[in-house]
């Protein structure tokens, strides 16, 4: 047995992430409690769920674009407010659900720091804005990656990085 330690390197999709300042990882399993008429009791397993929050030092467009691109807008497009986009890098429009937006799932993946590194993959997420905060001249945003698979998927996965996968 051993440490899963880190630093750890973070991939969602094809897209590698830089410069992480903070995660969080939640976990739940929805039960239900079924007693019998004899007394016994039993804890049914109803669901699962699992999300995880990356606070994401670097947060320019650019950046901001690959983990929301379903808020993403290229130059030339118009921004919610009526504004064309006129600079290269494009901009981020955060707006509520519409016909427009759609969202985008990857996988998350979380990899730790040795050799043939250990791999904790949250499967088929999409992502979101959780938070944005000021401070000591600094700004951060929190994105959570919801976990969405797909019926008879898993909700995470622990792999080894140097296994081979073929679907």
């Amino acid at each position: 047995m051993s440490l899963v330690k880190g630093p750890f390197k973070f991939k969602w999709g094809a897209n590698t992430l830089n410069n992480i300042s903070e995660i969080s990882f939640d976990y739940a399993v929805d039960t239900n409690d079924t007693t019998t008429l004899d007394g016994n009791k039993f804890i049914i397993q109803t669901g699962m769920s699992a999300t995880a929050t990356l606070t994401l030092l670097y947060n320019d467009i650019a950046s901001l674009a690959t983990v929301l691109p379903q808020y993403y807008k290229a130059m030339g497009a118009v921004l919610s407010t009526g504004e064309t986009i006129t600079q290269t890098q494009g901009a981020i429009d955060v707006t509520a659900a519409s016909c427009e937006t759609s969202d985008v799932y990857n996988q998350l993946d979380i990899y730790s720091c040795e050799t043939n590194a250990q791999v904790l993959r949250l499967v088929h997420c999409r992502t979101q804005i959780d938070s944005i905060d000021i401070a000591d001249g600094l700004r951060t945003v929190a994105v959570q990656f919801i976990g969405e698979p797909i019926s008879g998927q898993a909700v995470v996965q622990f792999l080894q990085d140097n296994e081979t996968f073929v679907s």
